[in-house]
């Protein structure tokens, strides 16, 4: 990798003490911006990668800081390292698809009445002039990411050992909150991959957590284990001493 464009924010701890006057309501968590590589340029939501000097703003609470930093700025090294090759290149792929569909879109808009539609139909199901889907409960939602679970798309990702309560968070997350399907089956497996490496990142934290109480109790019942071992060796100790004792005492024969 060449020399970071911004050094002075090469460190996670400077880029994240930019934050300090950062606005929180609905915008992406700092943690997340911050392992992004970006830094805070103190401007409304303006930030800046410390590498490739790129800068975003205009930030939704559900935007993946680290998707939108290789989506926009694909020459950037740190952010394809971040992600790694199989994920920056769906991000790629994804980015491509989004592109063709609106030169397909604006082609249509330009379309005379004699032109003949294209009429593939689409591997996602859509609704219908970008409308929301209307979900008013719980248990309707589950019914609508059950049925997407069925989905050739899903089967397909369970073919590439994604497992099955990782899609089907990703399907209930989207519905959830944007009310509406994927664009693409790539935009489906590109969250999938974030959500498994989160997953995953989540799972070594795990491993590392110490909790106060549980470490104090191990502490405790070892230092029992302890007294009590030596307890045991003592008492041995003294009855061998009492036998050699008494065997000294006795009368000769």
């Amino acid at each position: 990798m060449r020399t970071s464009c911004n050094p002075a924010y090469s460190e996670i701890p400077k880029r994240h003490a930019s934050y300090a006057t950062w606005p929180i309501e609905d915008l992406p968590p700092v943690d997340d911006l911050v392992r992004a590589g970006f830094f805070y340029t103190g401007t409304k939501s303006i930030v800046t990668c410390f590498y490739c000097n790129g800068s975003l703003q205009n930030w939704g609470p559900n935007d993946n800081p680290m998707i939108e930093h290789a989506r926009w700025f694909p020459h950037c090294a740190y952010a394809r390292q971040l992600c790694g090759d199989e994920l920056y290149r769906k991000i790629q792929e994804s980015k491509r698809a989004q592109q063709e569909r609106a030169r397909a879109n604006e082609s249509k808009d330009r379309a005379g009445p004699n032109d003949v539609p294209n009429t593939n139909a689409p591997s996602l199901p859509r609704t219908t002039n970008r409308r929301q889907l209307l979900i008013p409960d719980e248990s309707t939602l589950s019914k609508l990411v059950a049925a997407r679970l069925d989905l050739p798309i899903s089967q397909r990702l369970l073919d590439q050992n994604f497992k099955l309560s990782i899609i089907r968070q990703c399907w209930t997350d989207q519905l959830r909150i944007k009310r509406d399907d994927f664009e693409s089956e790539c935009d489906l497996y590109i969250a999938c991959l974030v959500l498994r490496k989160q997953t995953e990142h989540i799972d070594v934290m795990k491993e590392n957590i110490v909790i106060p109480s549980v470490k104090m109790k191990q502490i405790r019942e070892q230092k029992a284990r302890m007294r009590e071992q030596t307890f045991i060796v003592s008492k041995s100790s003294r009855f061998s001493e009492n036998s050699v004792n008494v065997t000294c005492r006795s009368p000769l024969q």
